[in-house]
């Protein structure tokens, strides 16, 4: 069962979702998968965050009107930087990761997949405002939203888990 952080949807039965009839391609793909090995956010696998912004994104654009299709594909592959983030180290001159992967992850889903300039967009300037380039689709403003809201639920997702895990290590400790 696939599942976006916070919902009961399985997002991997075809005839019950239309978000999988539009990503059902670039989420079978094996370099999407491949993103399972990799840590994000706390305990969030990247394939994980990846489909988290993915199915919020299509999910505000859809209730916004705009390109939902769009917005949850480049939501797949905003984050196809391919390396874990924690272990990177930057090359003398370079920027850090957060600067760099948007241009890391769109030169790899070119790589893969033909993209539209708007899902281009998305996955380019994702990191807005870090990064300054300014989003030039609405969807592209949607998903700016989307990853930061995802990134910092999946955060305290991490922090709630080590909190109830030192909790039932104290009630263990205490019990005997």
């Amino acid at each position: 069962m696939l599942k976006a952080i916070g919902s009961d949807i399985d997002l991997s039965v075809p005839s019950d979702c239309e978000y999988y009839d539009y990503v059902k391609d670039v989420l079978e793909s094996d370099v999407v998968q491949s993103m399972k090995q990799f840590h994000h956010h706390g305990h969030t696998s990247c394939f994980q965050h990846c489909v988290n912004v993915s199915f919020y994104n299509f999910k505000l654009c859809k209730a916004l009107g705009l390109n939902a299709r769009a917005a949850a594909r480049a939501g797949l592959l905003h984050d196809l930087f391919l390396y874990d983030w924690h272990d990177y180290v930057k090359e003398p001159g370079q920027q850090l990761h957060g600067w760099t992967h948007p241009r890391t992850a769109l030169n790899n889903a070119r790589k893969y997949f033909k993209l539209s300039p708007l899902e281009e967009d998305i996955i380019l300037k994702h990191m807005f405002p870090l990064t300054t380039a300014l989003p030039k689709y609405p969807e592209t403003v949607c998903i700016t939203l989307t990853d930061k809201f995802c990134g910092a639920w999946e955060v305290i997702d991490h922090w709630v888990y080590i909190a109830r895990k030192g909790i039932h290590f104290v009630r263990k400790v205490f019990a005997q």
